[in-house]
């Protein structure tokens, strides 16, 4: 098994005052979590690699994402609703994210260019995490809060216009950002 040094992921972030008021909640609910990185749904990944966490080290994936701005269009996130589920004994409190053609065909596109043969995959549901670091009371009480909001009720739509392709190592504090792509395809 390959060593497991760093990860990355291809990410789509909402921007303006929907991403603002995303990481308000975030920090208000789960701290860590905003601080980890801006609010986002990740695309492709989150893949685990070997080496340095350095740019250098994706300058192949980086070099193979040149192509996406003419293969995906710019699209629109559609954001609404507050769902759950479970990842390692901890609740992940989310806003959902609509599974629309534009969202499936740039994960496609995604992750044909990621070239990870090793994943298995799996069903996406493509979210926003708002918590992940929260006890079981924690997460009771946020969902509770957050289902007699807006949050529950209301839907967002959040243009996307670039993707950013993240990077974090083993020790590293937080996701950083080593390549941001436009989005200049047909529409």
């Amino acid at each position: 098994m390959p060593s497991r040094d760093y990860r990355i992921f291809i990410g789509a972030f909402p921007a303006g005052e929907l991403a603002e008021r995303l990481q308000a909640v975030q920090a208000r609910y789960d701290p860590p979590t905003a601080h980890i990185t801006p609010p986002h749904i990740t695309l492709a990944g989150t893949c685990w690699r070997s080496g340095p966490a350095t740019p250098d080290n994706e300058a192949a994936l980086v070099a193979r994402l040149q192509s996406v701005p003419r293969q995906i269009a710019p699209f629109e996130l559609r954001l609404g609703g507050i769902y759950t589920f479970l990842l390692a004994d901890h609740p992940v409190i989310y806003l959902g994210v609509e599974l629309s053609p534009e969202v499936v065909a740039a994960r496609r596109a995604l992750l044909a260019l990621l070239g990870d043969p090793e994943r298995k995959p799996r069903r996406f549901t493509p979210h926003l995490t708002l918590a992940m670091r929260l006890n079981e009371a924690q997460a009771q009480r946020m969902v509770l809060e957050l289902q007699a909001s807006e949050w529950a009720t209301g839907r967002w739509a959040a243009p996307i216009h670039e993707l950013r392709l993240m990077q974090r190592g083993l020790n590293e504090p937080a996701w950083r950002a080593i390549a941001w792509v436009p989005l200049v395809g047909q529409t």
